[in-house]
């Protein structure tokens, strides 16, 4: 994890007009992110609790990424879990704020974290809603747009399936092939060493 700013080559972007970095966010600016742009931005079921994060953050298990122009707006966000037993990060939350979408900068953005997670020795994993059990629909046609976001971009689409609190979820995961077995092992890791083996074993269910 990388704490000093990073600056950002996008020549790769339609608006050249401003250059782009990306740097961690103190707690005031995570709060406000949350408040302004995470509740608006994402179901309120996915939402976790700002305590919750502000309290994982404090223990060395959450940290925050935010980019910007040179101008000082924001342009994304990415919120991430760290795993504190397994060498892993999972991308909890990335959006690119409203009034900047569009622009490919959400490409830009994610190729940076997944460079940082390369630099750190860590396999970068994010969930996704699975389509397969939505309805049809502007809904479930967002999921498979989503999906093929991150395909796109380099993320590769792992078997690993699952229901946590009443949503069903995809993992897509950056880097070498990681065999389906694993890849269950590892996002159960995640979870219990984030929320609690009694929250897992009541909430979460691989299948």
């Amino acid at each position: 994890m990388n704490n000093i700013s990073v600056r950002i080559n996008n020549t790769d972007t339609q608006d050249n007009a401003n250059g782009l970095y990306i740097r961690i966010l103190e707690t005031d600016e995570i709060t406000d992110i949350y408040n302004e742009h995470i509740v608006t931005d994402f179901p309120a079921s996915e939402v976790k609790p700002l305590s919750q994060m502000l309290r994982k953050r404090e223990q060395g298990q959450y940290f925050v990424y935010g980019m910007f122009e040179d101008n000082g707006e924001l342009a994304g966000y990415a919120y991430f879990i760290k795993c504190s037993n397994k060498d892993v990060y999972l991308l909890d939350y990335l959006a690119i704020v409203k009034n900047k979408r569009s622009k490919h900068l959400g490409s830009t953005f994610l190729q940076e974290l997944k460079n940082i997670a390369v630099n750190d020795d860590r396999l970068l994993m994010l969930e996704v809603e699975n389509p397969d059990y939505a309805d049809e629909g502007a809904a479930k046609d967002y999921m498979i747009k989503r999906i093929g976001f991150y395909k796109k971009n380099g993320m590769k689409l792992s078997n690993t399936s699952c229901y946590f609190l009443g949503n069903e979820y995809r993992i897509l995961y950056a880097g070498d092939e990681v065999e389906d077995d694993y890849m269950d092992e590892i996002t159960d890791t995640v979870y219990r060493d984030f929320f609690g083996d009694q929250f897992v074993d009541m909430n979460v269910r691989f299948h």
